[in-house]
């Protein structure tokens, strides 16, 4: 049996508490027999640490509990005990992945905390089995619990003016390679996730749709930065190597010499139920496949000078990865100590530019570069990305880094 009860407020309106009738096979001490456990939706943060968006199933049986905790469960199998999906009973999404977030075990109350908060006007639900539960722990479960329980709930807040803008989508470059692996998409306030490529679309000259561009498969997860500012769009990999079956069948993505618009959707929430202030589109032209690795010998470096805060500038035949560039390039003084400061990139991904904390001395310092900074084709140091037989130089350093060293003037 499910009970769903609903907690209304001036702003906010949420379907939160959703019950099921269970018992606790040999209750401790403090625990009656036959007690409800619950499954709670969170509307509020709780004085028990409790937050928006948390689902807490309880009283649930305490030894129960710390044998699970105890046998250090996979994701998989703590999702198979509970998970949250997006939809609802009555307009169920079967594609839909659970959402991410945290599981953990406190007295006689199971807790799952998202890693985001739930969106306005997306409904989720909740399924509980307390088989699974039992099962792992070598119990049979009580009668009540031995089935799945699910509840649907959502909610609606406030209505307040968008704030949230594109700010940029990288690579900012008006041609990119045929083969292009990836692109950003950086916002000026954290997005809602679990629905984004519903709001992207690649479309070609004339406006027609490009077909499955992106690699949104079964499992593939949504590639955010920790901020959840930044998308990672990853083109699908299966049709940019020749050596795999969707290559053949349907070929890259991207076609040399056309122009193509990628379009994000004003109607994409943010991480507080606003659209968008506006639509976004990026137009670009695709040039020829890019196969030749990344070469620190064709860098241009431009070094400061002695004793003061000047930039550190270094310029590329080509734009390389933006996200990786400020990432994976460190500069180090004679010692091997990370010099401090802030580092840039510019002119189309084809400049770095990095200003010391602190002013430069005469002495030597490097530039490390880890092997792993790719091009925009996922070509790095070491390695081609789609190597073929017969390939000529396909293989490149060997090294984890490679030192750049300077001497400021």
């Amino acid at each position: 049996m499910i009970r769903v009860f609903t907690h209304a407020a001036r702003c906010l309106r949420a379907a939160c508490v959703f019950a099921v009738v269970a018992s606790c096979d040999r209750p401790a001490r403090n625990e009656a027999p036959g007690v409800r456990a619950v499954v709670e939706f969170r509307s509020s943060v709780g004085a028990d640490g409790s937050g928006f968006g948390d689902v807490d199933v309880h009283p649930l049986n305490r030894a129960v509990l710390s044998a699970l905790a105890a046998s250090d469960p996979s994701l998989d199998q703590w999702q198979k005990i509970l998970s949250v999906r997006v939809g609802s009973k009555e307009r169920a999404d079967r594609a839909a992945l659970p959402l991410l977030g945290t599981y953990t075990v406190t007295g006689d109350t199971l807790r799952f905390r998202p890693r985001f908060r739930p969106v306005e006007g997306v409904a989720y639900e909740a399924r509980f089995d307390g088989n699974v539960l039992y099962a792992l722990v070598g119990r049979s479960a009580p009668s009540e619990l031995a089935r799945v329980s699910t509840a649907a709930f959502s909610y609606d807040v406030a209505r307040s003016e968008p704030t949230t803008v594109v700010r940029e989508v990288y690579p900012t470059s008006d041609v990119v390679p045929m083969n292009l692996l990836r692109m950003y998409v950086e916002f000026s306030a954290p997005m809602s996730s679990g629905r984004s490529y519903d709001f992207i679309k690649l479309y070609a000259d004339g406006g027609s749709l490009v077909a499955e561009p992106f690699f949104t498969a079964a499992g593939a997860v949504e590639l955010w930065d920790p901020e959840h500012t930044r998308l990672t769009i990853l083109f699908d990999p299966g049709r940019i190597k020749r050596d795999l079956k969707p290559h053949e069948e349907m070929g890259l993505p991207l076609q040399t010499g056309k122009r193509y618009r990628l379009a994000i959707d004003s109607a994409w929430h943010d991480a507080q139920g606003r659209p968008l202030v506006r639509g976004y589109e990026k137009q670009f032209r695709v040039g020829p496949q890019d196969r030749t690795l990344v070469r620190t010998a064709d860098w241009r470096m431009s070094p400061p000078n002695a004793g003061t805060r000047d930039s550190l500038v270094v310029t590329f035949p080509e734009p390389l990865d933006r996200a990786l560039l400020l990432r994976l390039l460190t500069v180090r003084d004679s010692a091997g100590g990370v010099v401090h400061g802030t580092a840039l990139v510019g002119d189309r991904e084809m400049r770095w530019t990095f200003a010391p904390r602190d002013s430069w001395t005469s002495g030597a310092y490097a530039i490390h570069v880890d092997t792993e900074l790719e091009d925009l084709a996922g070509n790095n140091l070491r390695k081609l990305f789609d190597v073929a037989p017969g390939d000529a130089g396909a293989i490149g350093v060997s090294a984890a880094v490679v030192r750049l060293p300077f001497r400021p003037r």
